[in-house]
């Protein structure tokens, strides 16, 4: 009898300390996989960019990209990473980070080789962001800057038909939003403003595309107009 209790006891050890060992070794294992990676070849995070874009975990891409660039600053790695990962955000809709990686890109690794390609590129951006910031006085006038910049530094790019198609869909856009802004300032009787705004359209476009105004659902006019 005493021998069975002892047996007892002894199992009941057993089993606490067997659950005790798995319970540090999960633990042990859940901090590892937490471990922060650093001190890595610049290969071990290139691979891990094009790994995590394949994915589509960009979060992950950018912050491989970002441990490349501070462990690796002088990495011949780096230049293809960021224009990779310009055109994945470009690719996801996600255009302010898109952006961000053409223009550094076009700020640190640009020439006369592949400068109008990276700012044909942040056009793009620019151009497929159009849908979100249709009614952004400021994106709408930076995006017409950097087009007209454009065609100043590369008047002879194989891209330059492709950027006037920008320029006209552009400058339509800030016609219809000053349109609409002059009816703001119309229907509140600011007849100094209605009148800036009038003549900040492009007459002559407007005749020479007769362009069909966007439609505008009518919750969002109530909304914003």
């Amino acid at each position: 009898m005493q021998n069975k209790t002892l047996y007892n006891t002894f199992s009941s050890y057993s089993t606490m300390l067997l659950c005790l060992f798995l319970s540090c070794l999960f633990m042990a294992c859940s901090n590892k996989d937490k471990e922060v990676v650093y001190n890595q070849p610049a290969s071990f995070w290139y691979e891990g960019i094009f790994k995590n874009i394949r994915l589509g975990n960009l979060e992950t891409a950018d912050s491989y990209f970002s441990s490349l660039q501070s462990e690796h600053l002088n990495s011949p790695l780096i230049p293809e990473a960021m224009l990779a990962l310009g055109q994945a955000h470009l690719s996801n809709e996600e255009y302010i980070l898109s952006d961000f990686y053409f223009k550094e890109y076009l700020k640190r690794y640009g020439n006369a080789n592949n400068a109008d390609y990276i700012s044909f590129l942040r056009l793009k951006s620019h151009l497929y962001a159009f849908k979100n910031a249709s009614k952004d006085q400021q994106f709408m006038t930076n995006s017409i800057i950097l087009i007209q910049e454009f065609m100043e530094k590369y008047p002879n790019s194989r891209y330059m038909p492709f950027v006037h198609e920008m320029e006209v869909k552009f400058v339509l856009g800030q016609n219809e939003l000053n349109k609409a802004i002059a009816r703001v300032y119309e229907k509140n009787d600011q007849k100094e403003a209605e009148q800036i705004y009038k003549e900040r359209i492009d007459s002559d476009l407007q005749k020479a595309t007769k362009p069909t105004p966007s439609k505008v659902p009518w919750y969002m006019v109530l909304l914003n107009w």
